[in-house]
């Protein structure tokens, strides 16, 4: 196993400090007369980077924790046929992906890069209200999947909301939020801190499972793939993770979001061996050789954008 520091064992503000720098979201288009959706309307300048959790504790063998009483699942398999394409390939545009990560107010605490990654509640608020208004409907990862790879037909107007690392403010703040606009959303959940303090439980995962929402991987300790050296690693970042998820929810979680947006296309043949249909990355593409369908683009969610900027995300502009 490498000697790099796990990004939950590291200060927040430090790690995310450090992380703008490995990848750059530049700056969305401007459209005519922007209507601010944030207190400041200053535009991103660098490609938005998931938050690193708190410090937690390694265990000595670096295995995900697993509550006793969930039921033992199989892992699930591939489908084998391959449903008859509806739209032509040429024709599958833009599905707008937004990610999430801090969904509560800013602090005096929180440096400028820290807040790019805080949602506060009041802007998601306006964000949902505006794909409300506008009529935008949520999608899972599985009907991104089926669209990009079979042609499956989506709802008018499609939008996936995500949720990465696990926050306990996705639960508390950000799902009463989804409840009232009629939302569904996918969270990745990165599953070494499920328990701990300001993190998701196992037993509010499920809950939100039960509610309808989507729950996917997103590794065990957020460890970028390719970073990893050994078998060892590949099964307790990728293979084991899953198996957790399926244990705990009983039924398949096939769907990756690569952490910090970091990927390959050596990590992604891994993981389609592992039996993955799809992994989600960030705006930069940073290998074209990368299978599409695990290179699927997500924008990061920045409360700074103005109004013109988060339509641009919406529609696949710059």
């Amino acid at each position: 196993m490498r000697t790099t520091t796990p990004c939950w064992q590291v200060p927040r503000g430090l790690c995310l400090l450090t992380l703008a720098l490995l990848v750059a979201l530049g700056g969305c288009g401007q459209r005519a007369t922007p209507t601010p959706l944030s207190p400041a309307a200053v535009p991103p300048t660098a490609t938005a980077v998931p938050l690193s959790p708190a410090a937690v504790p390694p265990t000595a063998t670096a295995v995900p924790p697993t509550p006793a009483a969930v039921p033992p699942t199989a892992t699930a398999v591939p489908p084998t046929a391959t449903p008859v394409p509806t739209i032509p390939a040429a024709a599958r545009g833009y599905v707008p992906i937004l990610c999430y990560h801090q969904v509560r107010e800013w602090t005096a605490d929180d440096s400028e890069e820290d807040r790019a990654y805080i949602m506060p509640p009041a802007i998601l608020a306006a964000q949902l209200a505006y794909l409300q208004r506008e009529g935008y409907h949520s999608v899972r990862a599985a009907q991104v999947h089926a669209y990009y790879a079979f042609g499956q037909p989506l709802p008018p107007k499609p939008v996936m909301l995500s949720f990465d690392d696990s926050d306990g403010t996705q639960y508390t703040v950000a799902r009463p939020l989804l409840h009232d606009y009629g939302f569904s959303a996918t969270f990745f959940i990165m599953t070494v801190v499920l328990g701990k303090a300001g993190y998701l439980s196992a037993a509010q995962v499920q809950g939100l499972d039960r509610e309808g929402f989507d729950i996917q991987p997103h590794t065990w300790d957020h460890h970028m793939v390719t970073q990893y050296q050994t078998e060892h690693d590949w099964v307790q970042q990728i293979v084991e993770p899953r198996q957790y998820l399926e244990r705990l929810l009983g039924h398949p979680t096939p769907f990756f979001a690569y952490p910090y947006g970091v990927y390959d296309a050596a990590a992604a043949q891994r993981l389609h061996f592992s039996s993955y249909l799809a992994a989600f990355r960030l705006r930069e593409d940073l290998d074209p050789a990368t299978e599409p369908l695990f290179a699927i683009e997500r924008r990061i969610a920045n409360p700074y954008w103005t109004h013109d900027q988060f339509l641009a995300a919406l529609q696949g502009g710059p």
